[in-house]
């Protein structure tokens, strides 16, 4: 039979998430602050990168990405438009080196995982 001290907070920990899910006002003020989780917190200034695209835009620059190794490989870059080359320059998976433009060790392993997703 369970001890009557542990159901309180149980009761407690349901009338809470039942606050939160309704969006009342003390739900919205009682935030408790989170540990810091991941590399995030590691990159200090850098933080600050706009590494903002949303994710469907950045699925759908790596799902291109083996597209544009190829064109690269191909000395065909002038058919990629100047917006997406900077997108990918932005995201680290391209880089001008020497005049060219080659995919950097990221964008390589980006596109090795796409073409091992591949059916």
């Amino acid at each position: 039979m369970p001890n009557d001290s542990v159901a309180p907070p149980a009761d407690e920990h349901w009338a809470r998430m039942i606050e939160q899910c309704s969006g009342s006002p003390a739900a919205r003020g009682a935030r408790r602050a989170r540990p810091k989780t991941g590399a995030l917190h590691l990159l200090g200034q850098h933080a600050a990168l706009d590494l903002s695209d949303p994710p469907d835009e950045r699925d759908l620059l790596r799902a291109r990405l083996p597209v544009v190794e190829r064109l690269l490989a191909a000395r065909r870059a002038d058919l990629l438009s100047e917006a997406e080359i900077e997108r990918y320059v932005a995201l680290d998976w391209l880089e001008w080196r020497g005049g060219s433009l080659r995919l950097t060790t990221v964008g390589r392993n980006l596109c090795d995982q796409v073409r091992s997703l591949s059916p």
